[in-house]
């Protein structure tokens, strides 16, 4: 399943950003809120989306049942012969000789299985691999995608049912060319010596959510803003693109974010998304933090995840 569409900004105005809603957080000077032009503070309360034959239509109020609560994911009992299918993110066609490797948790460097993708006609980009099982502690996967005329991809946060023997899932890799051109379409020229961070937000339904913010943050439960971080948002079209801020200001129905032109990180830095809850979160003026990943930056790559509510 295909986890994101990935891929001169005009700065919104703003007072202040409030941070952690009825969680009790801090405001936030609107000098640093504006560090990132793409993190403004949305106007409505956030809601859930779904799709119909190429359409996103707005369906209510987004679910946060679950933000806050225990997570429900299970420790890693066994190895698991994991296969599928490594495409091209925009075209879908199959990307063969794709070296990949899986690593537990956001251990860029870990190794818990590798496999290169088929490249024979009838089956290119077919996989199989055999991913060990997770150290005590953690409980999902990351990927890692190299191959000719591909930028290096990585794929965080992928949960792997622990006690299913043989699994199913396929996977995306992303272009060089795509990785100039859909840049362009938001005024802005790739920089190697950067790194790009993107997904797609969905609630505790699973539905994808729209009138909320991204940001990369240096410090967790805080938005501060890694230097030169811009977010941009989706067209949520038929094929979705980024878009302008003076287009799509927060996120779209399609869920989709994109944040550019950030500094490499050897530690840890905060994939983050705040909103409003509901009308009493809006009428306060404190946005709750919905989702948290902490997630390497590196250069001339692009990092990719599933981004779900916060859990404790």
């Amino acid at each position: 399943m295909r986890l994101i569409h990935f891929l001169a900004a005009t700065a919104t105005s703003l007072a202040l950003v409030a941070c952690g809603g009825d969680d009790g957080g801090v405001v936030v000077d609107a000098s640093t809120a504006l560090a990132n032009p793409g993190f403004p503070v949305p106007t409505t309360t956030t809601k859930a989306n779904s799709q119909t034959g190429g359409v996103w239509t707005e369906t209510g109020p987004a679910n946060w049942a679950c933000l806050n609560t225990a997570s429900p994911d299970q420790p890693s009992t066994q190895a698991i012969a994991l296969s599928g299918k490594i495409d091209d993110f925009q075209t879908g066609n199959g990307v063969g000789t794709a070296a990949v490797t899986a690593f537990p948790g956001i251990n860029l460097a870990g190794n818990s299985g590798t496999t290169t993708s088929d490249n024979a006609a009838q089956t290119r980009g077919n996989y199989t691999m055999n991913l060990a099982m997770l150290p005590s502690g953690t409980t999902r996967y990351g990927f890692k995608f190299e191959a000719t005329s591909y930028v290096k991809t990585y794929l965080l946060n992928q949960y792997i049912t622990p006690n299913m023997a043989t699994q199913l899932r396929d996977m995306s890799a992303v272009s060089e060319a795509t990785a100039l051109a859909l840049p362009a379409f938001i005024g802005v020229t790739r920089d190697v010596t950067k790194g790009v961070l993107a997904g797609a937000f969905r609630d505790c339904n699973g539905d994808e959510v729209s009138n909320a913010v991204a940001t990369v943050s240096g410090t967790a439960g805080t938005p501060a803003h890694l230097l030169g971080a811009k977010t941009f948002y989706f067209s949520a079209g038929s094929t979705s693109l980024p878009v302008r801020h003076t287009v799509e200001p927060v996120l779209n129905n399609d869920g989709l974010f994109v944040i550019l032109d950030l500094p490499p990180q050897t530690a840890s830095a905060y994939v983050q998304v705040w909103g409003f809850v509901d009308d009493a979160d809006l009428a306060d003026g404190q946005m709750t933090l919905l989702s948290e990943l902490a997630s390497p930056v590196e250069a001339n790559a692009i990092i990719t995840g599933s981004f779900d509510p916060k859990r404790n």
